[in-house]
């Protein structure tokens, strides 16, 4: 597993689609993720320290878990898996690593939400080496017009 940080979230100039950046500080490359609107409003507004007039999904399933007593140990994207048809794209897979008292367990999730979560709880991402190897490009590239989700 690579650490990354979550670089930007930016709009494709080509596509007008919204990415998010995960970036390897060791080797300046970046895993460029397609996500919805509302993922990158979800995203950015804590990224960028933008707020909002009520709490959003993730400030609320963040705050259940604090109340509980779990704690958001990492997320990591986990896979690409290729779709059938045309285009041959892909969609990446992720999870959330929870922590209550002894126990951790596995959530399977977007990366959108995870990522989401992780910019909000401080909790560290994580890709897996063989999605990041498949996968990323050199920091400032523009990525592929919308190959993988």
């Amino acid at each position: 597993m690579i650490e990354c940080v979550v670089d930007s979230v930016r709009v494709h100039e080509q596509t007008k689609r919204h990415v998010v950046c995960l970036k390897d500080d060791s080797s300046g490359r970046v895993l460029p993720i397609w996500i919805g609107p509302d993922q990158a409003h979800a995203i950015s507004t804590r990224l960028y320290g933008l707020g909002t007039e009520r709490p959003m999904t993730h400030d609320l399933m963040l705050d259940a878990f604090v109340k509980l007593g779990v704690e958001i140990v990492r997320v990591a994207v986990t896979a690409i898996v290729a779709q059938a048809g045309p285009g041959g794209q892909g969609v990446f897979h992720a999870s959330v690593f929870l922590r209550s008292g002894e126990r951790e367990v596995e959530i399977d999730g977007r990366p959108s939400d995870a990522i989401a979560l992780a910019v909000r709880s401080g909790a560290p991402v994580f890709v897996d080496d063989s999605v990041f190897a498949q996968s990323a490009i050199a920091a400032g590239a523009q990525p592929p017009a919308g190959e993988v989700y």
